[in-house]
């Protein structure tokens, strides 16, 4: 019993090991299922215009699966890898989509909890973009 306890201790620490990997931030939005298409340059000239008037800095995320990992997880993943917002601000913003997981979340720094609310965000992944997939 002892030696399962301590391959299950082993085995449960070795797994963030295993978690997907982040990709590099390269641009404000990141289409891995190609699922954007043509919008892809209209939707990263307006994340880039909000940035260059308020400073807040958001990105797109679309990936194809989560592989088992935790969205919650993968998501604070990506925002700390990627250091969205300023500094001393927190005002940055992911939209994390997985495709074929069926899966959105935002990820909102806490200089924008004010702007955008969870209650907010998640209505809008309900009745917007959800049924939209």
């Amino acid at each position: 019993m002892k030696a399962l306890s301590s391959f299950l201790l082993v085995f449960a620490l070795s797994l963030p090991a295993w978690a997907l990997e982040v990709p590099q931030l390269t641009n404000r939005v990141t289409d891995q299922v190609g699922i954007l298409g043509s919008s892809q340059s209209q939707i990263e000239q307006m994340l880039k215009i909000h940035e260059a008037e308020t400073d807040q800095q958001f990105a797109l995320l679309i990936i194809p699966t989560l592989a088992g990992d935790s969205l919650e997880d993968f998501s604070m993943r990506v925002v700390e890898k990627w250091e969205l917002g300023q500094a001393g601000k927190d005002n940055g913003l992911l939209l994390l989509v997985v495709h074929e997981d069926r899966k959105i979340r935002f990820e909102v720094g806490y200089g924008l909890e004010g702007d955008i609310p969870d209650a907010f965000a998640g209505r809008l992944i309900r009745t917007v973009m959800a049924p939209a997939f």
